[in-house]
Parts: C-alpha cells; structure tokens; sequence
C-alpha cells in the first residue's frame, strides 16, 4: 500500500532488505508497536529492480510522513557490529568493506542506506544486524576447526542471521506461554533464506547459518552444507575463481538449481516430477535431520515454530516437514486447514507444541533501536 495524504506525525521507516525482497513498513514514533503502513517490493535476483522500486517508496513515504529516522536491516556486520549503529560517514565506508561476508544480502543494504542518505531532507539511518540475537552464542558453537592462528587473524566465528525472525518467534511462543519459565524451542525461519535456532529460555544456543548466511539448510538458490573438499575439487575441475565459486553456491544452488529452475517451494511441492520431490525432500531432509541434533543437544524439546514466507502461506507443507517425528514428542492435528496466524500444527496431547506464527521482524528492529538508543515521541535521543 503506498502513501497518498501527508501526514505530520512523526514514523520511522523501516526497511527490511532479503535476498529476493524487500519488506517496509511505516511505526509511529509515539507508539513504536503501531504500524501505520506495511509492504513487500519483490525483485528479480540483480538489486537494480528492487533499488528502483525502493526509490519510488522512499519518495513517496517522504512526501507523505515526517520521518524521523530510517531503520536499515544489514545482514552482515562482520566482528564490528552487532548492536544498532547510527550511520555516519566513517563508519558507513567500513560497512561497505563487508559487502563479500554476505553478497546476496548486504549490497542491497548498502544501496538503501545510499538512498536515504542521498534524500533531498536530512534523515537519521540506523543500521540494525541481523547478527545481534547471535553475538552471545555459547563459545564451542561459534567456534571452526581451524587453526587458532588464522582464527584470530581473519576473526573467523559462527555469526548466524535471520536474528529479528528468531527473536519475534521467540517473543510469539512466550506470549502463546506465559506461565512457562523455563522451556527449550526451536525455531525456522523458511523463506528464500533458511535457518533454524536452538533455544534454551529464550536465549540461542545454536543455529544453523553460520560466517555467511550459506550454512546450513538448504534454500531457494543457496546451497547450504557442501562438503568443502569438495567445493575446492569443483574449482579445480572448472576452473572457478573465488567469484565464480561464490556465485554459483549463493546464486545457481539450492532447490532453485537442484529442480531445474523451481523458484517456488508451493510449485516443487505439488510437482510430481522425480526431480523436483528430491528437490523437496532434501529441503525437508535437512530441517529434520538440523530438528534431531537440536533434540538431543537442547536434551528434548517444548516447542517448535515455523515462520517465513514458505511457512505462512501453505500449512500443507509445514505439516509434511513436521511429520513421523512421533519419536521426538511430535504428533499433528489433522486434518488441518489454513487459519489465521498463529496456528498450532500439534494435537493438544503432543508433548511438543509445534506452532506457525508471522514473525514481526519490524518490531524486533524497533525495539533493538529503542534498546540501544533512548528515545522520546519525537525521536530525540535521551541522554542514558
């Protein structure tokens, strides 16, 4: 939805850039809860479609609210950054050196804070990261089996992403529990990107994307786990600079090139051809087999969450991830039809509750900001 009648109380913009979109949405300052307005630009797999379209939005929500400031999701920040950073010259350029930690996410990132930064009226751009949640991982689970020395010469670490999505899951399942103190969940956020959390009373222990966001499960058009011998044997046999190795597992991979060009995960599960089951089954292979390990490393389970585009769109598919998983605790309620969100996928005897709900990676962004930067209704910083 766009802006047409100007407004003069004060919002912030928040722009959440993806790997194939970008989400906005329009919060009053007053009350940061609120969203005035929501929308998602959709692109092709080059940023310049989405940085046009983005252009048109900024113009219009310009003209239109008194914006007081621009929130800015930033996948990567590198050993840098994790909290909130208020954008300025210097540290803007130090941004732009992390394009290469994650090229599908933070170019586009870099390009929005340009914009806005380029806007014909002054405006304040906060950069948030999705690696914040994250920071804290326990030690044994940031860690590589590489070299202590080359560890600390490139600050080589698990950083994991998706942090907003995971957080306002786990936001979701205490409002779905209040009474509940302690507890142990996990989370996955499916969408063009993939990624689960292991939860231990709120806080992550684990999770699958790790120094880039190609980690992990496998997505529309990233590979996930490879073998890395044999990602260095394919760059011999091809003949692949670093590049090109990068483009082809972040762009070519994943269910995308493993069907033969399926960019919907709704298509390759209602597909009959050979090729595209296996596709879906690896996809779901993946997620149960990442479901068992935090099983047994969490030491059993309360909850499971799904959310993502994949997740909110088709409870078909969430019920065919989720099931004959009776050994871990879970038993689905069926048959089950499309409702609002959040929607419980579990009988009410399964010993684990297995929940899809629309994360609110907005919220997450706003209230990181507000953590990290004191502010009154008109977004004055306030001295902490």
């Amino acid at each position: 939805m766009m802006l047409s009648q100007r407004s003069t109380q004060p919002v912030f913009l928040v722009l959440n850039p993806g790997s194939s979109s970008i989400k906005w949405a329009v919060h009053s300052v007053i009350k940061i809860e609120t969203a005035v307005s929501t929308g998602t630009i959709d692109g092709d797999r080059s940023s310049n479609q989405l940085s046009a379209s983005m252009a048109a939005l900024l113009k219009n929500v310009l003209a239109n609210q008194d914006v007081r400031a621009v929130i800015i999701r930033v996948v990567h920040g590198g050993l840098s950054h994790a909290e909130p950073l208020m954008i300025n010259d210097d540290n803007f350029q130090a941004l732009k050196s992390l394009v290469s930690l994650a090229p599908l996410h933070n170019k586009l990132a870099i390009d929005l804070i340009e914009q806005c930064r380029s806007a014909p009226s002054p405006l304040s751009v906060i950069a948030v990261f999705d690696t914040d949640f994250f920071a804290d991982l326990p030690k044994v689970t940031q860690t590589y089996g590489l070299s202590a020395a080359l560890v600390e010469k490139h600050g080589l670490r698990r950083y994991g992403f998706h942090g907003f999505a995971h957080e306002s899951m786990v936001k979701q399942w205490e409002t779905l529990n209040p009474e509940v103190e302690h507890y142990t969940l996990v989370t996955a956020q499916l969408g063009s990107g993939c990624s689960m959390a292991a939860i231990r009373d709120g806080k992550p222990v684990d999770t699958t994307m790790g120094f880039t966001p190609n980690e992990g499960l496998l997505m529309r058009t990233r590979s996930g786990d490879i073998d890395p011998g044999l990602l260095t044997w394919l760059q011999r046999q091809e003949g692949w600079s670093p590049q090109e190795a990068d483009h082809v597992l972040n762009h070519e991979s994943g269910w995308w090139g493993l069907s033969g060009g399926i960019d919907n995960m709704a298509d390759l599960f209602a597909s009959d051809q050979l090729q595209h089951q296996l596709a879906f089954d690896l996809f779901r292979y993946r997620l149960q087999k990442t479901l068992g390990a935090y099983f047994a490393i969490l030491g059993g389970l309360d909850g499971v969450i799904l959310s993502g585009g994949i997740a909110e769109n088709n409870v078909d598919i969430c019920c065919r991830l989720l099931c004959s998983l009776s050994h871990l605790g879970i038993t689905l309620e069926e048959p089950l039809t499309c409702s609002a969100l959040p929607l419980i996928l579990s009988r009410p005897a399964s010993r684990v509750q297995c929940w899809v709900v629309a994360a609110d990676e907005a919220a997450s962004m706003l209230h990181s900001v507000h953590h990290h930067f004191p502010f009154d209704h008109e977004f004055q910083l306030v001295a902490e």
